[in-house]
């Protein structure tokens, strides 16, 4: 969640650090010096363009004679950010921003919101982060008189985010109390958030200059002369402003200030001089304790908004090797999202909807790449591969305009990992999860983390198997059949398949009927009978071969139902001319028609018909 880069020459850089306030010398390296933390979330592709900006930033601050510490992604870890922020003056972070009010949750949720976003696990991408909300940022030790800078997030100023509505006046106002609140209460003095500014202007204003806060906020080179003030109703005592872009909108600029001076900033110093530092842990490990993890069990099937319970199972090792306490993070990477069954709009549509709750839309299937071991929950197979539609290039005589440089990054589904909680049993780790609400294939990524919340190392995670998981929507199926067979030319045969209900809706239907043996006294006889579900099994020739009909099998009540589960015998009659052909079953319901229209996979039997035998 992230807002493009302002374009600010240099020299209006150093006219606005000029106007915030009369420059003095580089900080004495005999008296503690500020210490100034960069911290820098992973956000995907974008990424790279903030550690630039927190680069541009360092080193205004380490020419001033300040402290540097950063802490960048794929490293920036909370355990790593926690120990740099330690007596921090000046705190800047850019990343993703996850605030309240937003549309995720119905409560704000001090865990995962006002914080920071960083990686789940250091060393590993700059994709996925994970949130430390307000709950953890407000145990920070800030220096007196800190003040923590805020670029490029979402929520921080008061925004929204990409394809979603901006929301209110007072909205906004909240959103700005909130996301200062938890760094308030760890000694911060001021926050201040710029969506369409970088770092450099505060840091080179605050360590060489003598305004006060609110006179380097009003100078900003994105001031829009827009400026209304509230009383914090987080944090009483302190005064929140906002400076819109309209009078009616666009929340990028605020601060939450008690009304510190950058002198005070650097009395309150708590840094020792010593150039620039790579923030970094020793983070812990469970290799070498003789653990190993099989495939992950659920006590459920995957079924789209539902709840289960998954146990990390001990392939080698014993439990006592785990420390008690241990915790999890779950990721869902999709792979493939199943169509909606409406036909898609020609039309632009609003940005993909973020998952860090159970109302996410579909998202873009990233690039493919090595698949891992498939889960082993029966009759579930993997999607195919998506088609690739080729877009027609655009006019010769009407060149497309040129897209804007936009460093805005809706969440995406996959991108966030979320804690779990936890128990201990006697095959391994159970955890409690939510399956994603989009029917579709995914990627289940499991991340462990110490009892203390630092994430085990790279090493400890290869542990841990990554599983595909196909969920299915509320009428699903799944099957388990062999993948081929092989049958002479009209040779007759026993298929055995087993067939799953992997929804949470029934096949079947009810009707009132009427005998046909009493049909002279209708009102008397109506019968309450069921209309059952059908295995349908239908021969196809990709060469225009002959195929007999389709055969069917009518399924029992106990399949009907939602994880019922039933065997069926299919009775096939080989085609008369060899050949390869395909077998697809499919269950075709009485209420809802064949479930392979809703999004589930049929089976796909290859079938070699050989010469008939003599």
């Amino acid at each position: 969640m992230l807002h493009r880069i302002a374009r600010v020459t240099v020299v209006a850089l150093i006219v606005s650090i000029l106007g915030a306030g009369t420059l003095v010398g580089p900080v004495s390296a005999a008296a503690p010096v500020p210490k100034v933390v960069f911290v820098v979330g992973p956000t995907g592709k974008l990424t790279a363009s903030f550690r630039r900006l927190a680069d541009q930033a360092a080193k205004v601050a380490a020419h001033a004679g300040a402290s540097v510490v950063k802490v960048y992604s794929p490293n920036a870890t909370w355990a790593a950010a926690r120990q740099a922020l330690d007596g921090a003056s000046i705190v800047v972070y850019l990343g993703h921003g996850n605030g309240w009010p937003s549309p995720y949750r119905d409560a704000l949720y001090p865990p995962t919101q006002n914080g920071f976003g960083l990686n789940p696990v250091a060393g590993v991408d700059d994709d996925a982060h994970q949130y430390f909300g307000e709950a953890f940022v407000e145990k920070l030790r800030l220096a007196p008189n800190a003040i923590v800078l805020l670029h490029h997030l979402c929520y921080a100023s008061g925004n929204s985010e990409p394809g979603r509505a901006e929301g209110t006046r007072d909205q906004a106002i909240a959103r700005v109390d909130n996301f200062a609140a938890g760094f308030l209460r760890a000694g911060a003095a001021a926050v201040v958030a710029e969506g369409h500014l970088g770092p450099a202007y505060y840091v080179g204003a605050l360590l060489r200059g003598r305004a006060s806060i609110e006179a380097i906020w009003q100078a900003s080179p994105r001031a829009n002369g827009n400026t209304f003030r509230v009383a914090s109703v987080r944090s009483p005592g302190y005064l929140a402003r906002l400076d819109p872009e309209r009078t009616d909108g666009a929340y990028f600029r605020s601060l939450v200030s008690r009304g510190v001076t950058a002198e005070e900033l650097r009395a309150g110093s708590m840094g020792s001089r010593g150039g620039i530092i790579l923030g970094s842990v020793v983070e812990p490990s469970l290799v070498g304790r003789g653990l190993s993890f099989k495939e992950p069990v659920f006590k459920s099937l995957p079924i789209a908004a539902t709840r289960s319970r998954l146990t990390l199972t001990l392939g080698s090792g014993a439990m006592k090797q785990i420390p008690t306490g241990t915790k999890a993070g779950i990721r869902w990477d999709p792979i493939l999202i199943d169509a909606p069954l409406t036909p898609p709009t020609l039309t632009p549509t609003a940005a993909p909807t973020p998952v860090t709750t159970p109302t996410a839309a579909p998202t873009p299937a990233p690039t493919p790449t090595a698949a891992p071991t498939p889960v082993t929950t029966p009759g579930f197979t993997p999607a195919p591969t998506p088609g690739f539609t080729p877009t027609p290039s655009p006019s010769p005589s009407a060149p497309p305009d040129t897209p804007p440089v936009e460093l805005i990054v809706p969440e995406q589904l996959g991108a966030v990992v979320e804690m779990v909680p936890t128990a201990r049993t006697s095959r391994g780790i159970a955890l409690k999860i939510a399956y994603p609400a989009a029917p579709g294939l995914y990627r289940l990524v499991v991340t462990l983390y110490s009892p203390s919340g630092a994430a085990y190392d790279a090493a400890t995670q290869a542990l841990l198997v990554p599983v595909i998981v196909r969920v299915g929507g509320p009428i699903a199926v799944a099957f388990g059949a062999p993948s081929s067979l092989a049958i002479p030319a009209g040779g007759t045969g026993d298929l055995a398949v087993r067939v799953v209900n992997s929804g949470s809706q029934r096949w079947d239907r009810s009707v009132m009927a009427l005998p046909t043996r009493h049909v002279d006294e209708p009102e008397r006889n109506l019968r309450l009978t069921t209309l059952p579900a059908r295995l349908v099994a239908t021969w196809v020739s990709a060469d225009g071969l002959a195929v007999p009909e389709p055969l069917s099998v009518v399924l029992d009540d106990d399949v009907a139902a939602p994880a019922g589960v039933a065997s069926a015998l299919v009775a096939i009659v080989a085609p008369a001319t060899p050949g390869s052909y395909l077998l697809v079953l499919d269950v075709v319901s009485p209420t809802h028609g064949p479930i392979s229209a809703l999004g589930s996979e049929p089976a796909i039997v290859r079938v070699t018909v050989g010469e008939e035998a003599a």
